[in-house]
């Protein structure tokens, strides 16, 4: 049998994969459908909508609420009562998903990606791609006192 959403054979999917295929399922944190989704990137916005969700001022999870802040695309948001007099105690904070590496907000199209990207946002993937890449062969990892350095080597002292 084969899935109606990527035409690939039931076998090659996983049983979560399987039933989120078959099934018609929005994505709380993205609104797109569950069949726009790898298993892991479901998983990662699923975790996003949860922890988004906790409020740490009244330690509780708190309800959610669907906004789009200027011309950005539809997004959540936590709903936190204030001590304010109405219709001002309602103050609805927006969640993001955050860079693993540097912490900054993810836009959308790497939220869309985050599986592909490891959560990172594009600048410190490139970033870690190309230092990964730039490192040559004949370059030592030196750590002296906490200190990480990076010492050429000449080919004479590698080979010799």
């Amino acid at each position: 049998m084969n899935c109606m959403i990527c035409h690939l054979d039931k076998k090659k999917h996983s049983k979560e994969l399987w039933k989120l295929h078959q099934q018609y399922k929005l994505c709380m944190f993205c609104s797109k459908s569950g069949s726009e989704h790898s298993e892991e990137l479901w998983e990662l916005h699923k975790a996003a909508v949860e922890n988004g969700q906790f409020c740490t001022d009244h330690r509780k999870q708190e309800k959610l609420y669907p906004i789009t802040v200027g011309f950005a695309r539809k997004g959540i948001a936590r709903v936190c009562r204030t001590n304010a007099d109405p219709p001002h105690d309602v103050e609805f904070v927006p969640i993001y998903m955050s860079c693993a590496e540097c912490g900054l907000y993810l836009g959308s199209i790497e939220e869309d990606h985050a599986d592909i990207l490891g959560c990172m946002c594009l600048k410190c993937f490139w970033c870690d791609r190309l230092l990964v890449s730039a490192i040559p062969s004949h370059t030592e990892i030196v750590e002296r006192d906490s200190k990480v350095t990076l010492t050429n080597t000449p080919e004479e002292e590698k080979n010799g």
